[in-house]
């Protein structure tokens, strides 16, 4: 009895271990298959992100998404640096606020245009003129003009700020709106060469298909 019982959970022990050993080899041959198909796709990825072309590319497309991300923070950044004035702050102060407020390109930038010119690495007119070309904003380089200016002969210039604030929300709202009227443009290429052709085929068809039959 003792015997046939040790047999059982034998015979048991070693269909749970075969059974164990089959899903475990599949499951590894499953992954390694994977990974034969995903490594060429990587060294594929990997010989394009090295190919010179796309490099350039993708340097291209991120100095674009910079450039458009400064473009929209920078209402924010004039606002901030406009209340900390009217307050009574200084410009560096207020600028100071605004880049412990806000976590983003430009705040970074300023920050490090700051740090540099707190150090005495660079003046102030420097530091900004600087940043301002790194990042190719047009905006921003007249930012820094009018710092430049009001610091130098003590114009005000709370005032100045709000007026590019509202300059460049302008220059925004008029981008949106050419955007949006290009958009039934764009919408023509699609309609005359999916939609309209299906439209065709779906109304001529069945009468061109009766034409034959009764033919």
């Amino acid at each position: 009895m003792d015997v046939g019982l040790l047999g059982c959970c034998a015979t048991a022990g070693g269909c749970a271990f075969a059974a164990t050993y089959v899903a475990t080899s599949s499951g590894s041959t499953a992954r390694s298959r994977a990974q034969d198909v995903r490594d060429p796709l990587e060294g594929l990825m990997a010989a394009m992100r090295s190919f010179a072309p796309y490099r350039r590319m993708e340097r291209h497309a991120a100095i674009v998404r910079g450039r458009s991300e400064c473009l929209r923070q920078m209402p924010v950044m004039l606002d901030v640096v406009t209340l900390g004035l009217s307050a009574g702050l200084s410009f560096d102060s207020a600028l100071e606020l605004y880049c412990q407020r806000y976590d983003n390109s430009l705040s970074r930038s300023l920050g490090a245009a700051m740090m540099s010119w707190r150090l005495g690495t660079e003046s102030r007119d420097e530091a900004l003129e600087g940043m301002a070309r790194r990042m190719g904003v047009s905006s921003l380089e007249r930012f820094a003009g009018v710092v430049s200016q009001a610091l130098a002969f003590g114009s005000p210039l709370a005032a100045t700020l709000e007026q590019q604030a509202q300059a460049i929300r302008e220059e925004q709202r008029a981008q949106m709106e050419e955007v949006i009227e290009q958009i039934p443009v764009k919408m023509l290429i699609p309609l005359g060469t999916l939609i309209v052709p299906a439209m065709l085929l779906a109304i001529l068809g069945p009468l061109l298909g009766a034409s034959l039959g009764v033919g």
